[in-house]
């Protein structure tokens, strides 16, 4: 029995020391800085999304983003870099498949929205990456537009448009006998009822999943600061711009090439801040 008890204390110890040495290997810091040609970004970390929080500033500490490039620049939506295939890429050269690390498991949090000056991960889209995980290094900074009452309706039903898209070619399938048996049959009743149980199945299952949808605050903020709200729900935000928001907006002015990179190089360093 004692050496049972005694057994128990030292595992609880050591499990302890190990608790303590996690902490204090974790980076005790909130901003970074992002340098540019064309001026600085300060930008703060969320504690809530910590795994890319900590990513973040590991990449920072270690200088693993110092000298990449903004790679992919779109106007009116956002600036994009992180790629370390760009150090050294020839001029012309299409980037933006290069990686530090390992993929990070999504932390998308419903406060945390596109706004402009939000800091997010890139990531591989969900037909090879459903789990939405971020890329271990590339990420962008959003530039965004000043949005109105309509255009954020129409962002809201052409998601949602989508989503019941991709549940209807899921669940045809165990349909479809039936609708070819109805229709060549000329059963145009018994046809009619079976496409309106699976449009009520796919309301169903949509609604069971969550409706994309704007909250009056985040609309508030579209519609006065701006974003890119169509990106909702489906990046991790972890991030945002407090200081140095022109600097996107002179990023996002450059001419590009047909894959949306600059022409002239523009490289970044990237330190953690106070």
């Amino acid at each position: 029995m004692k050496n049972t008890l005694l057994r128990i204390v030292m595992l609880l110890c050591i499990a302890t020391i190990i608790g303590a040495c996690s902490c204090s290997n974790a980076i005790q810091a909130n901003y970074v800085t992002i340098t540019t040609p064309y001026g600085q970004m300060k930008v703060l970390l969320y504690d809530d999304t910590p795994l890319h929080k900590q990513n973040f500033l590991r990449l920072a500490n270690e200088g693993k983003l110092d000298s990449l490039l903004f790679h992919r620049v779109i106007p009116g939506f956002m600036v994009q870099g992180g790629d370390p295939n760009s150090l050294h890429a020839t001029k012309g050269e299409q980037l933006g498949n290069g990686e530090i690390g390992t993929p990070i498991e999504a932390e998308i949090r419903p406060n945390h929205i596109h706004k402009r000056g939000a800091l997010a991960a890139a990531r591989q889209p969900d037909k090879v990456n459903p789990e939405k995980k971020s890329s271990g290094s590339q990420f962008y900074i959003v530039q965004g537009k000043v949005l109105t009452a309509t255009e954020l309706d129409d962002i809201e039903n052409k998601r949602n448009i989508r989503l019941k898209n991709e549940i209807f070619y899921k669940i045809q399938p165990y349909y479809e006998d039936s609708l070819k048996y109805y229709q060549t049959e000329g059963r145009s009743e018994e046809l009619m009822n079976l496409q309106l149980q699976i449009m009520a199945k796919v309301q169903e299952m949509a609604e069971a999943q969550g409706l994309f949808s704007i909250s009056d605050d985040d609309r508030y903020v579209y519609m006065t600061e701006g974003g890119v709200p169509h990106l909702d729900g489906d990046y991790t935000v972890f991030g945002e711009v407090v200081e140095g928001l022109d600097v996107i907006d002179r990023i996002a002015s450059v001419q590009t090439d047909m894959h949306n990179r600059p022409c002239t190089d523009i490289r970044m360093t990237v330190k953690i801040a106070d």
